[in-house]
């Protein structure tokens, strides 16, 4: 198995356990485990206005109390591309209420792939 290869693997497992888990569970505490402390969300809302939110505000929108255990969600992904210690990642993450592509940007530092920054487009 390729280096390469094996990162892949180590990224997906982390946005599938960390990302994906956060949304499913409505769980900030598990974000704080892939999104870097300098991490930068990028979207444009419904009125193509240019939103810029840092971690402490995105975490803020999530609750566990208030995790809706009737939504499934999937997270499929369309590519990772590495070169050394940087990855770009492309996902669709879904549940039965909304959805979005997500682009991620993200660094390993000290032996661990944070996402540095998120562009943002809603699907549904």
């Amino acid at each position: 198995m390729s280096r390469t290869h094996t990162e892949k693997e180590v990224i997906k497992k982390a946005i599938m356990d960390f990302y994906h888990e956060g949304h499913a569970k409505n769980n900030p505490e598990l974000y704080k485990q892939i999104l870097h402390d300098e991490w930068k969300f990028f979207l444009f809302d419904k009125d193509n206005k240019l939103w810029i939110v840092d971690k402490e505000e995105y975490l803020s929108w999530y609750n566990p109390k208030e995790v809706n255990n009737n939504l499934t969600w999937k997270t499929h992904f369309y590519y990772i591309d590495i070169t050394e210690n940087i990855a770009a990642v492309k996902i669709k993450i879904e549940c039965e209420t909304v959805g979005y592509i997500d682009y991620f940007n993200l660094m390993k530092l000290n032996g661990h792939w944070w996402i540095m920054h998120k562009l943002s487009h809603k699907i549904k």
